[in-house]
């Protein structure tokens, strides 16, 4: 594939939701352009055109774009400096959809002492897993994700302290069983590590994780949902 073009692309759509064919043709050829249009289109990526000429693109396009610059090793420092803190959400979701987890972004809730928010949610009984994602790249962050790992428990607490006010927010009135596991995904291309047993996962690792997930289970912090509680009149 061509690396170089496909950050190219993202870099130029980063602020706007469409490309501008003449700002490429400015840095490359017309052939390569259609080469590249070409090859996304088969993997499922199509561009819309707009009637001067240009293309839209959209959140969701960009994210596929990632995902396949990935998986074809164009340098993950480079493409993550392309994306939003938006678009690192919708790949996390992206890549649960992949492992038959139901997605949820920005809940928010409040309680007397504080408000909450949880960036992602997937949901595929019985568990109910919380991620807060870490959208900064470099190294040295290592401090922060410990304190985000911490602050994720006090979240999922919270949560489930409060589960009978929001089980229907997250759409899990149904289910007979539920675990809430709090987790932090990085931007950070580091190994999986666990502080506090969350488990902090790195973007590039977050497949194998889910492909692991039964491995690493009993090592992260669970919370068993009580669900006999008498509801509120």
């Amino acid at each position: 594939m061509d690396r170089k073009l496909l950050l190219m692309v993202l870099k130029k759509t980063k602020d706007v939701p469409y490309l501008l064919l003449k700002e490429l043709k400015e840095e490359t050829t017309p052939s390569r352009i259609n080469s590249f249009l070409k090859e996304i289109e088969q993997i499922g990526i199509q561009l819309q055109p707009t009637i001067d000429g240009n293309f839209q693109i959209t959140r969701e396009q960009r994210a596929q774009l990632v995902v396949y610059g990935a998986r074809n090793e164009v340098d993950w420092d480079k493409i993550i400096k392309q994306l939003s803190w938006q678009e690192f959400e919708l790949l996390t979701t992206m890549v649960g959809d992949e492992f038959g987890y139901v997605a949820k972004t920005g809940l928010n809730f409040s309680t007397e002492e504080r408000k909450y928010q949880i960036d992602v949610i997937l949901k595929n009984s019985p568990y109910i897993i919380l991620i807060d994602c870490k959208h900064f790249g470099g190294t040295g962050k290592q401090s922060i994700l410990r304190t985000a790992a911490t602050e994720q428990i006090i979240r999922a607490e919270a949560l489930v302290a409060n589960f009978n006010e929001l089980k229907g927010k997250i759409n899990v009135r149904k289910w007979k069983r539920v675990i809430v596991l709090p987790m932090i995904v990085t931007w950070l291309d580091d190994s999986v590590y666990f502080h506090e047993n969350v488990p902090v996962v790195p973007f590039t690792k977050l497949h194998s994780f889910f492909t692991d997930f039964y491995l690493y289970i009993d090592d992260i912090f669970q919370i068993p949902v009580n669900l006999s509680k008498k509801k509120e009149n």
